[in-house]
């Protein structure tokens, strides 16, 4: 399976999650329904594309040895939330967020969000060829420019559309105590939302070579 494929395959099987989510498919949810219900949809797409098997793992157990620990939590170990790989083939690894607005849990999770993406590019460095942050929520906090405004001490976690983050910029959580440790991406991300006019919005970045998957 190519990086092009990974790419097809995702895209297929966020937009059959996302309808389900938007129909109620669900019910009550939370991260490690989405999570399953993705791998899911991920192993339904390869097979209807005359993909060979291929091998699924959800919260993929990954370590560094003797080296700088991952930037999330400052850990040597980390879960991969979803990984797929087709024999030796491409890698691709997916972190999934699920931002309830009844949690009203932010502005932490959108540092949260930054932090998978520095996750995602150390795995890229060892254990995948290309990984994906795949973000969902109902609440305008994340999606809607005319929404508040972010506060001045966290505005730069913003995951607003078309918000540029470039190579090398350093994002600071100005609260005291700070949530997090400032975090540096190594590549540019522009941000864009689908699914206008419904309740669940996602955001797709994608994390690596021939980063075309749009949000």
């Amino acid at each position: 399976m190519t990086v092009e494929q990974c790419n097809a395959t995702v895209e297929r099987a966020v937009n059959r999650l996302i309808g389900e989510m938007n129909a109620e498919a669900f019910g009550e949810m939370n991260e490690a329904t989405l999570q399953h219900h993705l791998a899911l949809y991920i192993h339904l797409d390869a097979l209807r594309e005359g993909e060979p098997s291929i091998n699924m793992t959800i919260e993929k157990k990954v370590r560094r040895d003797g080296q700088q620990p991952f930037p999330k939590k400052n850990s040597l170990t980390a879960g991969i939330d979803v990984f797929f790989k087709q024999e030796d083939e491409t890698g691709c690894a997916i972190e999934l967020k699920c931002f309830h607005a009844a949690n009203q849990r932010e502005p932490n999770n959108r540092y949260d969000a930054y932090a998978d993406l520095a996750n995602l590019e150390t795995y890229l460095q060892e254990h995948a060829n290309v990984g994906y942050l795949v973000l969902i929520t109902d609440h305008k906090h994340y999606f809607d420019p005319a929404f508040r405004e972010h506060r001045a001490d966290t505005r730069d976690f913003c995951l607003r559309p078309e918000h540029r983050y470039l190579a090398g910029t350093e994002l600071i959580y100005r609260k005291d105590p700070p949530y997090g440790a400032p975090i540096i991406l190594e590549n540019d991300y522009l941000f864009g939302w689908r699914n206008d006019g419904h309740r669940w919005r996602v955001l797709v970045v994608q994390v690596g070579p021939e980063r075309n998957l749009q949000g």
